[in-house]
C-alpha cells in the first residue's frame, strides 16, 4: 500500500500566493463598494443640505414678502386710510399680486385679500379691556429662485387692530420730551379713565392735596382706569424736581363706587421696581410699555387727508362738509357739502335757505361768520383773535332741512366737518391777527342740540365758547392747532389790560363742555415750565374771582389727546397779570365713549398688528 502526498514545495507556495489574492481581491472590492456608498451618501448629503438650504432661502424670501405686504397695510392705516386688498392696487397684476423686484436672486411677490368685514374685538390693556376695530388680511405671499428651481410659498392672517383714542381720558403721543405728561393741579382733584404717555409721567399735587385717580365718574357711573407709561412715573416736578410723593391714590380694583382699595403713588416707578410696583397697584399702574404711532398733523393741514374726507368721506353713512374762511386774506366763507355730491351751499347758508328760494323755519342765524378781533389772545404775544364763528346746532338744522329737500336724511354715522382759515398747507399764522376758530352759539336762541355724531377738525387754532354739547349729548371731537376755552360770561377781552381790571372786568362764569379734545400743546422745555395736562385746554379769564366771589367750576367730560406741538399757537403758559386765574376743575373721562355708537366719525387713532398665524 502506497501513500500519495505533494512533495513538491514550490507549487505548494504558489497554491498559498493564489488564494491571497483572492482574498485581497475580496476586501479591496468590498472597500471600493464601500468607498462608492460612502461617496454616494456624501454626495446626497450634500445635495440634501444644497436643496435645505435652497428652500430655506426661498421661505425667508417668501417671509420677506409678508412683511413687506403688513408694511403696506399699515402704512395706509397710519394714514387713517382702511387698507382694501391688493387686487385695487394700480400696480397688481392680473391676479392681484404685488411684485417685488429681486430679493437677493428671488423673484418676490405678495397677494392681500380681505375676507371678513371689519368687527369689533376686545383685548385687555393693564387691568381694562379696550374696544379695536378688528381688520382681518389673508396675506401669501411668494418667492421663486432666479437662478434655480427653488420655490416657496408661505400665507399668513393678520389683524390690524384700530383704537380710537376716545377711549382714553389722557393720552399723550409723540416721543421724547414732548411725550412726556405733566399733571401738578393745586386744588383736591378727581379723575377717572385711562391715562398713557409716550413718555414719563410727571403727577403730584403741587398743595399736597389728594389727586384720587379712581373708578367712577360725578355721577356714580363705573369707568375702566389705568396709568400707562412708555417710560417711567414719577411724583416730583419734570422743571423743579420739588418732590410731591404721597399726593396721588390710585384705586386697586375695578368695581364699587369708593376710593377704596387705592394704593399712594411712591417718589418713582422705574424698571429697577417694576414688577413689586405694578403688583402692588394690581397692574392698574403699569412702566415700560410699548410706544404708539400716533397721527401726524399733516392729516390736518389745508388739502390733507381731513379736508379730502370732508370733501368726500368714502362711506356712504358719514356726512362730510367744509367751511373754509380767508386766513385774514380778505372776506368771504365758502362752504361745501359731500352729498349728494360735492355742492357749493355757501349762499344756502349765508341766507338760511334749505334750496333756492326754501327758508328753513325757525333758524338761528347767522350760522357761520367772519369776525375780526374777536378778542385777545395774551398768551400768544398780545394779538388778537379773527375767527370763523360756526354755530354746530344750528348748521344741524339746516342741513337736515337741506337733506330733506334733496329726498335724503343724515347718513346715520355722524358728520365730518373740516374748516380752515388758512390759504394753503404752507400757512404759518405769524402775521399780526391770528386766525383761529370759534365754536359758539351765535344767536341765543340756538338749540344746544347736535344733530349727530360730530368731529370738526382744523389745521388752526380751536376756541370752545360757553356751555358746548349739553343738551342731549352727541359723541364730538373737536381737533386743532391747539385747544381754548372761553366761558359763558366772556364777551370780549383785550390783552395789554392791568392785573386789577383782569380780575374786575373779565371774570369767568361756570361752564360746561362735553368733548374730546385732540389739540398739540407747547411742552415743558429746561426751567421754562409750560406743557401740563391741567393747561392743556387754555384759559384767558379770570376764574378765580379773587376779589369777591368764589372760584368758578370748568366742568369737561371727555378727553385729552395730546399728539403734537402746537405750530400755530406756539405761546408758551401764562398766568395772572392779563393771562387768566385758574378754575376749579371737574375735569373726567366722558363714559359714553365706551359705547361705540358714541364714537364720532374719523377719530385719530393708534394702530397695532397682530399676526394671528399662518395658514395652510
Amino acid at each position: 500500500m502506497r501513500t500519495l502526498f505533494n512533495s513538491n514545495p514550490l507549487k505548494l507556495a504558489r497554491q498559498e500566493q493564489g488564494s491571497t489574492m483572492l482574498v485581497y481581491l475580496f476586501i479591496l472590492s468590498a472597500m471600493a463598494a464601500v468607498a462608492i456608498a460612502a461617496l454616494q451618501t456624501i454626495t446626497l448629503n450634500l445635495e440634501t443640505t444644497q436643496s435645505h438650504s435652497k428652500g430655506k432661502t426661498a421661505f425667508y424670501s417668501a417671509e420677506v414678502g409678508l412683511d413687506l405686504a403688513v408694511n403696506a397695510i399699515i402704512t395706509d392705516f397710519e394714514d387713517l386710510i382702511p387698507y382694501t386688498e391688493s387686487a385695487d392696487d394700480p400696480n397688481a397684476d392680473g391676479d392681484g399680486y404685488i411684485s417685488v423686484s429681486n430679493y437677493r436672486n428671488y423673484a418676490v411677490k405678495y397677494k392681500i385679500t380681505n375676507p371678513l368685514e371689519p368687527f369689533l374685538y376686545q383685548t385687555v390693556v393693564g387691568n381694562t379691556i379696550i374696544y379695536h376695530y378688528a381688520h382681518t388680511y389673508d396675506i401669501e405671499a411668494e418667492a421663486t429662485s432666479l437662478k434655480d428651481s427653488s420655490r416657496e410659498i408661505v400665507r399668513e392672517k393678520i389683524r390690524i387692530l384700530e383704537t380710537p383714542l376716545v377711549q382714553y381720558f389722557i393720552f399723550y403721543g409723540q416721543s421724547g420730551n414732548s411725550a412726556d405728561m405733566e399733571l401738578f393741579p393745586g386744588p383736591d382733584m378727581n379723575t377717572w379713565g385711562r391715562i398713557h404717555s409716550n413718555g414719563d409721567i410727571y403727577i403730584g399735587s403741587s398743595s399736597f392735596n389728594t389727586i384720587s385717580m379712581r373708578n367712577y365718574d360725578e355721577n356714580d357711573n363705573l369707568s375702566p382706569h389705568s396709568m400707562t407709561a412708555v417710560g417711567n412715573i414719577y411724583t416730583y416736578s419734570k422743571r423743579s424736581g420739588n418732590d410731591y410723593a404721597d399726593t396721588v391714590e390710585v384705586k386697586t380694583a375695578s368695581t364699587g363706587t369708593t376710593p377704596s382699595p387705592f394704593e399712594t403713588l411712591s417718589v418713582n416707578i422705574t424698571s429697577s421696581n417694576e414688577v413689586s410696583e405694578e403688583a402692588r397697584f394690581n397692574n392698574f399702574v403699569l412702566v415700560n410699555e410699548e410706544p404708539y404711532t400716533t397721527p401726524s398733523k399733516d392729516l390736518f393741514e389745508r388739502g390733507g387727508f381731513y379736508e379730502q374726507r370732508a370733501e368726500d368721506p368714502g362711506k356712504s353713512t358719514v356726512d362730510g362738509m367744509t367751511i373754509i374762511g380767508t386766513g385774514g386774506l380778505g372776506s368771504g366763507i365758502n362752504v361745501f357739502v359731500s352729498r349728494p355730491s360735492l355742492t357749493d351751499v355757501t349762499d344756502l347758508v349765508l341766507a338760511g335757505e334749505s334750496s333756492a328760494g326754501n327758508a328753513v323755519p325757525n333758524l338761528p342765524m347767522p350760522m357761520v361768520r367772519e369776525t375780526d378781533d374777536a378778542f385777545g389772545d395774551c398768551r400768544e404775544n398780545d394779538r388778537d383773535v379773527d375767527t370763523t364763528d360756526i354755530d354746530l346746532y344750528a348748521l344741524g338744522l339746516w342741513y337736515e332741512a337741506y337733506l330733506e329737500d334733496e329726498g335724503l336724511e343724515l347718513a346715520g354715522d355722524g358728520m365730518l366737518i373740516y374748516t380752515s382759515r388758512s390759504p394753503d398747507s404752507s400757512f404759518t399764522n405769524d402775521d399780526n391777527d391770528l386766525q383761529a376758530i370759534r365754536v359758539i352759539s351765535i344767536d341765543s336762541t340756538s338749540s344746544p342740540q347736535l344733530s349727530d355724531e360730530t368731529t370738526l377738525a382744523t389745521d388752526n387754532p380751536i376756541y370752545i365758547h360757553g356751555d358746548f354739547n349739553t343738551v342731549d349729548t352727541k359723541g364730538v371731537a373737536l381737533i386743532g392747532d391747539a385747544v381754548n376755552i372761553l366761558s359763558n360770561a366772556l364777551t370780549t377781552k383785550p390783552c395789554g389790560i392791568s392785573f386789577f381790571n383782569l380780575f374786575q372786568n373779565y371774570s369767568a362764569s361756570t361752564t360746561t363742555v362735553n368733548a374730546a379734545l385732540f389739540a398739540g400743546h407747547v411742552p415743558t422745555t429746561g426751567s421754562t415750565y409750560s406743557g401740563g395736562v391741567h393747561t392743556y385746554p387754555r384759559l384767558h379769564e379770570d376764574w378765580t374771582r379773587r376779589f369777591g366771589n368764589t372760584t368758578k367750576t370748568l366742568f369737561i367730560n371727555g378727553s385729552f389727546i395730546n399728539l403734537w406741538d402746537s405750530e400755530q399757537a406756539r405761546g408758551e403758559w401764562c398766568i395772572g397779570g392779563d393771562c387768566y386765574s385758574g378754575p376749579t376743575r371737574n375735569w373726567g373721562w366722558d363714559v359714553r365713549f365706551q359705547d361705540p355708537d358714541f364714537w364720532p366719525p374719523f377719530i385719530p387713532s393708534i394702530f397695532s398688528v397682530e399676526r394671528v398665524g399662518f395658514l395652510e
